[in-house]
């Protein structure tokens, strides 16, 4: 239970000497999307949109009368995309509806639910698409024309009543507004888009236990072409573990929790070819350059490479075994996160294969936006490898992935966050600790490093398309500061979460 104080500090709609007890969070960190009109968040318990620019006051976007649910980029482009969910109520006895004014006063039994997928651009809604039911998982195809809602029954946060269809997903065309309800069959548990030639969106594969569909974008009206049955006994479950479409879309590439297989999905010949691997997977990676697919193995210390023209493997032995794998531009780095200490560049062109020896195990790792480097998190051991007082602190290392070097960095708190800057030269390392006030800012190409102090604690860090780092604040009004890497200038933000915050969420019209 959060209680509010709230005085007559210029907030937006706040009543001087008023007092709120709230149980949601007025604002979502984790929810920042940042785009080039500035920063979109959720607002949970006044159900809107927030967005947060540099150079003006935040403001509401109108979404109208409704509840945001779900607040999503698409990537490549500025455009954010929110789930709406609008609520009419239906009473048995229409006398009813003259208590009945807002959401909250309507009791659940009574409350016909829809959502409208709006897609939002410079703080104005481009297009607004409905469709029935609740929805709480959004994907988009690359070209960013489609989209797919369907429910995740794995989000905690998700609480259905009545009666609900398992069985089908809602494709939405964003750039004409159509939406259609399509069938698949199964309750849906992840979505891959096809793409053609020229990168154009094609047709979707869509997952679930035991089976696969495969839907044509092209065909009219859009529904289900193809199922494929990853198994023939109708006693046996198979639950895909992780899926990929090769570049050119032709096959889906599917591994199985507790197989040492993998499925691939002809979507042209509709047929399925079962490849052995060396093991149970940990991670499947699809490279675009090389047109190869990367499989690495918890209990295996080798790494295949897996050519979609050859329809084979290639097989390379490694000192320890690497379940995490990460892609750059005609390679890929691996890791553990399983204690140990290696990590490997893999040349997918050559085959060659560069090992590193970090001073601690790792258990996260990025790679910066020009490919030169790798920055991983390392945990504190009681003792082993390195000095006695590195392994009594967490810390940092830098791989250079153009030689075959480390820098080790201490760390006064376990690493929680990392973003990267690219420009005018630099090319700058955001960290963020845990339980830390400030931020540790590193230039990965000269080594040189900076502390940034802040007076209100941060919570989360990321960075814009033009270099911009950008900081959310834990304070629970809403915080956001934005920093110009090379100068160390700061702006910041603070107040935005009570906007709307007085506003009920009124109701719609009964269908």
């Amino acid at each position: 239970m959060l209680l509010l104080t709230l005085l007559a500090c210029g907030w937006n709609q706040i009543p001087h000497g008023q007092y709120l007890n709230e149980d949601l969070p007025l604002w979502d960190a984790a929810s920042a999307v940042p785009t080039a009109d500035g920063i979109y968040f959720s607002l949970p318990r006044a159900g809107a949109l927030a967005l947060v620019p540099r150079a003006r006051d935040a403001s509401l976007v109108d979404l109208g009368e409704g509840r945001l649910t779900l607040l999503q980029g698409v990537e490549g482009t500025d455009v954010v995309v929110a789930l709406v969910e609008r609520t009419a109520c239906d009473p048995e006895d229409e006398r009813d509806l003259r208590r009945i004014d807002t959401v909250d006063a309507c009791p659940d039994r009574y409350r016909v639910v829809s959502t409208d997928v709006m897609a939002v651009d410079d703080g104005a809604v481009l297009s607004s698409v409905s469709i029935d039911g609740r929805y709480n998982r959004l994907t988009f195809s690359d070209d960013a024309r489609f989209a797919v809602a369907y429910l995740d029954f794995a989000d905690p946060s998700l609480v259905l009543q009545g009666v609900v269809d398992l069985t089908s997903i809602v494709v939405l065309d964003l750039t004409t507004g159509r939406s259609q309800l399509v069938n698949v069959g199964f309750a849906a548990d992840r979505v891959r888009f096809q793409s053609g030639p020229s990168g154009e969106t094609t047709g979707l594969v869509v997952l679930s236990r035991s089976e696969v569909a495969q839907i044509d974008l092209a065909a009219e009206p859009w529904d289900v072409g193809t199922t494929f049955n990853l198994t023939l006994d109708p006693d046996s479950v198979v639950v895909p573990s992780a899926v990929e479409l090769t570049p050119d879309g032709r096959y889906a590439l599917i591994t199985v929790d507790g197989q040492a297989d993998l499925y691939a999905l002809d979507l042209e010949q509709h047929s399925i070819n079962l490849l052995e691997l060396a093991g149970r997977p940990s991670d499947l990676e699809v490279c675009e350059t090389g047109d190869v697919t990367v499989v690495t193995y918890s209990d295996q210390a080798v790494v295949e490479v897996f050519d979609h023209d050859r329809f084979e493997f290639d097989t390379y032995t490694l000192d320890e075994r690497m379940n995490r794998i990460l892609e750059g531009d005609g390679f890929v780095v691996l890791f553990s996160d399983l204690g140990l200490k290696d990590a490997y560049r893999l040349d997918l062109a050559s085959g060659e294969l560069v090992e590193y020896r970090l001073e601690n195990p790792p258990f996260d790792m990025q790679l910066a936006p020009t490919g030169e480097f790798a920055v991983a998190f390392t945990r504190a051991e009681s003792g082993g490898g390195g000095t006695e007082l590195y392994d009594a602190r967490p810390g940092m290392e830098v791989l250079d992935l153009l030689g075959d070097s480390t820098r080790p960095y201490l760390l006064e708190g376990r690493g929680v966050g990392l973003a990267f800057s690219e420009g005018d030269g630099r090319l700058d390392a955001l960290v963020l600790q845990e339980n830390v006030r400030y931020l540790y800012q590193l230039d990965l190409y000269t080594g040189d490093a900076v502390t940034l102090d802040l007076d209100v604690p941060p919570a989360g860090i990321g960075s814009l398309a033009d270099g911009t780092f950008l900081i959310t604040h834990a304070t629970a009004l809403g915080g956001v500061s934005f920093l110009e890497p090379s100068s160390g200038q700061l702006t910041s933000r603070f107040g935005f979460a009570t906007l709307g915050l007085l506003d009920p969420i009124e109701l719609v019209e009964a269908p």
